[in-house]
């Protein structure tokens, strides 16, 4: 099992994150979610700007 503990982070935790934000790209932001001093989620998100108004629809 992994530990994805708050208090003591470990090289396995480190290599998530970082993955985590090389998959962003360009815009966009990585979430940490932690339940009990443990990290429990990270939630990449993507975002595609664009320049339409909603008038040309």
């Amino acid at each position: 099992m992994v530990d994805y503990s708050t208090k003591k982070i470990g090289k396995n935790l480190l290599e998530e994150l970082k993955n985590a934000l090389k998959n962003v790209r360009g815009w966009g932001s990585v979430e940490i979610y932690v339940q009990d001093f443990k990290v429990t989620q990270i939630t990449e998100r993507n975002i595609k700007k664009t320049s339409h108004s909603i008038k040309d629809l």
